[in-house]
């Protein structure tokens, strides 16, 4: 059966060609004007196309549609469906034109909708490019405002945050203001305060003027009114009788001899020559006398109300606070030149430069009226002094020091005690600085026990001065010595452990001395050195104390890296120190009843004090045998220690066994046996080194109490041999 389409109504070329050209617009504006949100209407047209070619007929039988199809499909429909072949109802035929009615080629109109189809692809591609280009500019413009966006947000937090600097700055600029404002209004107060009690004084030395002139013209007045009475002269001068009656009154009756002198004597030779007065006696000028107190009445009566009057009144004292004001606001510290307050002006802490310390000073004495100037400036310069020492901040603590000790000697005993608190704790860590450094290098220190060497120089800080802390911690103490309770006041605020790290013999000798002075103001009945809560802490320090005095008899003190090592001189000094303390505690509570010689027990009782006391005996008279320069000193040692052990061992005869304290020092059993002997047996070149008969005796009689009468004749014997050898 031949094909429907082969008869009947076959679209001619021409109505073809002009379907499609009627719908090329449409297509054209099916690919360009797609908004891009679906697939393309030609391609949905073209899908429909190959889908569906049994619809070829109908779109034919209208004309209005152009088919365009690919030529491959084209050819292989017409491969499938061979021309002329009849086919079922249902199977897909494909249009094929006439060419003999209609004029036109097949061949054309498949190059025209190959064309059409290309164009079409042209056309989608530009139209994928746009798309494309159109995103990336979009994305390429949302990356800008975006980094627009962070650029507007950082601006404005910038802007936050130097509003809010601004105002925090002009907050703290407003209330140093404010401050400064309410001390310069203070100060005017305070001046024109000043001025209203200066015309207040000048107007009552105005009317003191004017009544000491009304009584001087009323004296005068007084004074003409008598010399115009007619009254007999009297004399000026002071009546020398004293009998409480003046001598115009009554007349001395006229002596027998004043009579006889008034005879007519013998007459002189004539031609006589008299001797010149000044001839009259041997003396050849008088003597010069002091004045009399009747000269003094004599010229007091004879001078004028007016010089009288100015005499007397004397001008008004200046008072002592004012004057003490006066002292501390002109002091300079040495070597600056300037006033303390100028120096601290521009002086600030490292970690608060905006605010100076002359700001401190004036807050802290000028905020709240006070009755002892001296007190709050120096309480002011403590704290200043405390943070300056957290801080590290070591620069002004030389001023500190200065001026602390000047206001100690305007007035010691009334300062002192109202400062123990707050001063104790800065001098304490002012000795710390360089102290705790020299002891952690000593070979009693954990850190280097039984090391032997020297501080280092980088271990120490020269800009704070120990030995002027403790020259001040001295004064202190001295300033409380009259009050008992500021004295129980400031041994309590001692550290206890602050005077034993200070005798270490590593410690500068000028240090371990002036401790040692500042040790012997803590005497009391019952106690001595730092006060602590228990009674058995207090008892323990009390052996600690001792045993570092006891060991400072005979240690070598150590001087730092790089320093001069001491003099023998020096050493002998530190020695007579510890042995005068020695000396005052254990004999300061003299009494019949050992009982109540706490201290002086202690020192019995100690398990090496007294056998170091026989070791330094034996090496100070040892050394006296080779006649140093410093031999007064080593002949003093010699003496003190004698008196020293002598009285400790009669004072408590029973509590004292010498055996094994001595056995406890190395060496000490030998030497105690060797100073008796030679103490007891001296003769006349060690007596004229300065060695007492007293010293003698005692050590005859320990020496006594030590051995047995066989053992004394041994060494007797052995000392005469050794004496005898020496001779020969």
């Amino acid at each position: 059966m031949a094909s429907p389409l082969s008869f009947g109504h076959r679209p001619s070329c021409f109505g073809i060609r002009s379907a499609l050209a009627t719908q090329i617009p449409k297509i054209w504006t099916l690919g360009v004007l797609d908004d891009g949100g679906g697939p393309s209407p030609v391609e949905e047209h073209h899908a429909g196309l190959q889908n569906a070619p049994d619809r070829a007929e109908d779109v034919c039988h209208a004309g209005v549609e152009a088919i365009a199809a690919p030529k491959g499909r084209t050819e292989a429909l017409r491969k499938r469906l061979p021309r002329g072949e009849d086919t079922d109802a249902g199977s897909e035929m494909m249009l094929v034109p006439d060419e003999s009615k209609h004029g036109c080629s097949y061949d054309d109109q498949t190059m025209d909708v190959d064309d059409m189809m290309d164009q079409i692809r042209r056309l989608t591609m530009e139209r994928e490019q746009l798309f494309q280009e159109l995103a990336s500019v979009k994305t390429e413009a949302e990356k800008r405002a975006g980094e627009i966006a962070i650029i507007r947000a950082n601006h404005i937090k910038a802007e936050q945050n130097h509003s809010r600097q601004i105002s925090a700055l002009q907050n703290a600029l407003d209330e140093e203001l404010k401050k400064h404002q309410a001390q310069i209004d203070a100060a005017m107060t305070e001046s024109k305060r000043m001025a209203t009690e200066n015309q207040f004084l000048k107007q009552d030395l105005r009317e003191e003027t004017l009544r000491l002139n009304e009584i001087q013209q009323n004296r005068k007045a007084v004074a003409k009114a008598d010399d115009a009475a007619p009254t007999t002269p009297r004399k000026t001068r002071m009546l020398p009788l004293r009998d409480g009656f003046d001598d115009d009154e009554i007349m001395a009756s006229p002596s027998r001899s004043a009579g006889r002198r008034s005879k007519r004597g013998t007459p002189s030779a004539a031609g006589k020559r008299k001797r010149a007065v000044a001839d009259d006696s041997p003396i050849t000028a008088p003597l010069q006398l002091s004045q009399s107190f009747e000269s003094n009445l004599m010229e007091a009566a004879q001078m004028d109300p007016v010089d009288l009057d100015a005499r007397l009144v004397k001008p008004p004292k200046e008072d002592y606070n004012i004057k003490v004001v006066r002292k501390i606001l002109n002091h300079k510290s040495y070597p600056c030149k300037v006033r303390d307050l100028e120096a601290f002006a521009s002086i600030s802490f490292p970690k608060e430069p905006e605010r100076m310390f002359s700001s401190y000073i004036l807050q802290a004495t000028t905020t709240k009226p006070s009755e002892n100037f001296a007190v709050e400036y120096a309480k002011a310069v403590i704290l200043l002094w405390a943070r300056s020492l957290r801080e590290s901040f070591y620069d002004p603590i030389f001023m500190f020091m200065s001026i602390i000790k000047f206001i100690l000697n305007l007035d010691t005993t009334a300062i002192a005690p109202l400062l123990v608190i707050d001063l104790l704790p800065v001098l304490h860590n002012s000795v710390y600085v360089n102290g705790v450094p020299r002891f952690t290098n000593s070979p009693v220190s954990h850190q280097s026990y039984g090391q032997i060497k020297q501080t280092p120089q980088k271990d120490l800080d020269h800009r704070v001065n120990a030995t002027e802390a403790l020259e001040i911690l001295y004064l202190t103490v001295s300033g409380c010595c009259h009050d008992h309770d500021a004295l129980r006041l400031f041994w309590q605020s001692v550290d206890y452990d602050f005077i034993l790290i200070m005798l270490n013999p590593y410690q500068p000798i000028r240090d371990i001395i002036t401790v040692l002075n500042i040790l012997s103001c803590s005497i009391l009945p019952t106690s001595f050195g730092p006060i602590l809560k228990t009674e058995a802490d207090q008892l323990t320090n009390q052996k600690y104390i001792i045993d570092r005095l006891a060991n400072l008899l005979h240690e070598k003190p150590a001087v730092d890296e790089g320093e001069k090592p001491y003099t023998p001189w020096e050493v002998a000094t530190l020695r007579m120190e510890a042995m005068s303390f020695l000396l005052e505690v254990a004999f300061s509570c003299p009494s019949p009843d050992p009982q109540r010689n706490q201290a002086g027990r202690i020192l019995a009782t100690h398990p090496s004090a007294l056998a170091r006391v026989f070791r330094a005996m034996h090496d100070e008279l040892d050394a006296l045998y080779s006649y140093p320069p410093e031999r007064e000193l080593h002949a003093a040692l010699v003496n003190g220690l004698t008196r020293l052990a002598y009285g400790i061992l009669t004072m408590f005869p029973g509590e004292v066994d010498l055996s094994p304290k001595l056995r406890a020092v190395p060496g000490a059993v030998q030497k105690h046996l060797v100073v008796l002997t030679r103490l007891a047996f001296s003769e006349g070149p060690l007596l004229e080194s300065g060695i007492t008969d007293d010293t003698v005796e005692m050590a005859h009689e320990m020496l006594e109490d030590a051995v047995n009468p066989q053992e004394a004749e041994a060494l007797l014997e052995a000392f005469r041999s050794s004496k005898a050898g020496e001779r020969a």
